[in-house]
């Protein structure tokens, strides 16, 4: 079978939707590339028939639509390409090989068998079926910091836990419980399903939701790897669900907002403990670790 490539650039912003979109349309699987600070491009495979013409035209008219959602999707182009079926297989499998991240995780697709030590964290998770596989530095700061973080009695939220990579992690470092919440339908199944194949379902509750909206519960500790719009708005949410000394942990900040998330949370009552950073294409990432002032 040939395939179409279809590569999607556009904004930080929009980036989410639009692979939504995508998947929407049954994506073979979407791989996320930086192209400068502001824009990414999205790829997607889909096989090579008369359909194609029909899923172009579709994702030209949502990117005309999203500005009616306040999101700017510029520069807003598509392109594509026709590739062979082998061609594509090798090339998608060679870019995801197995990683290592802090100390202890190693990640890797479940196409993979991967010999490691009984002290390793295995997470199996194959990429391109919902945001955050681990090959993106917000999701590496975020696993490092979770790795210094979590501790066996810990009650966690994630919040838009994605592919749920942050949840199945924090279960295999001992966290008690974990609420997943995502607010994109379509990624939930795709949790689920991952929580299955790393056996952490038990421990883990997911739900559909918007951040901390409607949740009662009190938390040792709260995760987001999300864009810095998401974050802010969460963040005044925090103090009221977490325990005395609880943590937070966010991720998904360019270093050009970092001053303003460190604000939001100092006038939330947060004392900033670590900040860690990753560049990637010129682009600097940062994750941030803070604990509420007592």
């Amino acid at each position: 079978m040939n395939w179409a490539k279809i590569t999607v650039t556009t904004s930080q912003e929009a980036s989410e939707a639009v692979a939504n979109c995508l998947f929407e349309m049954d994506a073979t699987g979407v791989e996320f590339k930086e192209n400068t600070a502001a824009n990414v491009d999205l790829i997607a495979y889909y096989p090579l028939d008369d359909r194609v013409g029909a899923r172009m035209q579709k994702l030209r008219d949502f990117l005309a639509e999203l500005p009616t959602w306040g999101i700017e999707p510029h520069p807003a182009t598509i392109d594509v390409e026709h590739v062979k079926s082998e061609i594509w297989e090798e090339a998608w499998k060679a870019a995801f090989p197995p990683q290592r991240v802090g100390k202890r995780m190693l990640i890797a697709p479940t196409w993979h068998t991967i010999p490691h030590n009984e002290t390793d964290i295995l997470i199996q998770l194959d990429p391109g079926m919902a945001f955050g596989t681990g090959y993106h530095p917000t999701t590496r700061l975020s696993l490092e910091l979770l790795e210094q973080t979590v501790e066996p009695h810990h009650h966690i939220a994630d919040i838009g836990t994605g592919s749920g990579i942050l949840t199945i992690a924090a279960v295999k470092l001992g966290a008690r419980h974990v609420d997943a919440i995502e607010l994109d339908p379509t990624a939930i199944p795709i949790a689920a399903a991952n929580f299955q194949t790393n056996d952490v379902a038990p421990s883990v509750h997911l739900s559909q939701g918007d951040g901390l909206i409607g949740i009662e519960n009190k938390y040792h500790l709260i995760i987001g790897n999300i864009l810095t719009k998401a974050i802010l708005p969460i963040i005044p949410n925090c103090p009221s669900r977490l325990h005395p000394g609880g943590i937070v942990i966010f991720s998904g900040i360019l270093e050009t907002e970092l001053e303003q998330v460190q604000s939001a949370l100092e006038a939330n009552h947060f004392e900033r403990l670590q900040v860690v950073r990753e560049a990637e294409d010129n682009i600097m990432w940062v994750g941030i670790k803070a604990t509420l002032r007592s």
